[in-house]
């Protein structure tokens, strides 16, 4: 089973989608049940507003009685651009609690982290846990797909999106998001139907974008979810209708997720609870 991250940014990506025909899907290996994999997830967050801070704390209050060690991002990480001098007072601080008790982050790159040297300096930054701007991450049966969605590479991600030997889920992570209901942002244009065909081939289970500042999650397409959280920091915007929209909510929020033998369960918790769940069992 496979999980899909998606990044969203502020300006649209390249569009262009090289993708090669495969007969069918690639299953995930089927393990022995293992451990559980806890987790939490943000976009669209380092404004360094007081909001920021709320959800931030938000994060550590709930983590004291549901642990999670692991923070992946859906980008747009530090405004209104991604240089160092801002840092400190837009990660660093407001995510102290999580960092001082060894929270790790695994960020995406979003269209405003882009302005700076496309990225690099939050690549060389170790906090934000990119080991290079497209990466994939495994822990505990799940398998990241992290990639950058500024100049996305479709070769690359072809690749990274099929599962090994003890990968029980795919979950891709990136900026731009392949389906959005938000009337500002919405879906990033050139991205279907190719990316959800090739998700679906490679048996992708969940994909997590950003870009747009609200909370969204479709239906299941082809028994894929695909989830917008947007509202880690940044302005809200407002929520459109869609065919595929299964919830939209405009409002702060993060997202916690258990990767568990048998299915993903996922919240979305606002800074007074949660207000949307849903679980899947994935391809």
């Amino acid at each position: 089973m496979a999980v899909a991250l998606v990044m969203i940014g502020c300006s649209s990506p390249d569009a262009r989608i090289a993708v090669g025909q495969t007969p069918s899907p690639t299953p995930s290996p089927t393990e022995t049940p293992g451990p559980e994999l806890r987790f939490a997830a943000i976009g669209d967050f380092g404004s360094g507003w007081p909001v920021q801070r709320e959800v931030a704390q938000s994060m550590c209050k709930w983590r004291e009685r549901r642990p999670f060690d692991v923070v992946v991002t859906t980008g747009d990480n530090i405004y209104p651009n991604g240089a160092p001098r801002y840092f400190q007072e837009k990660f660093f601080d407001p995510y102290d609690c999580l960092l001082s008790d060894g929270v790790q982050f695994h960020a995406s790159l979003g269209n405003h982290d882009y302005l700076t040297r496309r990225g690099r300096p939050e690549i060389n930054e170790a906090a934000f846990g990119m080991s290079k701007r497209n990466y994939v991450l495994r822990r505990d049966g799940v398998r990241f797909v992290v990639a950058d969605s500024n100049r996305l590479d479709r070769e690359w991600l072809s690749d990274a999106t099929r599962a090994r030997p003890l990968d029980r889920w795919t979950i891709v992570v990136f900026h731009f998001p392949v389906f959005s209901p938000g009337t500002i942002r919405g879906s990033t244009p050139g991205y279907r139907p190719d990316l959800p065909r090739l998700f679906a081939r490679r048996g992708v289970d969940l994909v997590l974008n950003g870009h747009d500042h609200l909370y969204a999650v479709t239906k299941p397409m082809r028994r894929i979810r695909y989830v917008v959280t947007g509202g880690g920091g940044g302005g809200l915007y407002p929520c459109g209708d869609a065919w595929f929209s299964a919830r939209c909510s405009s409002r702060y929020h993060f997202l916690y997720v258990v990767a568990s033998p048998t299915e993903l369960r996922v919240k979305a918790v606002g800074t007074d609870g949660v207000f949307h769940r849903f679980s899947t069992t994935g391809r």
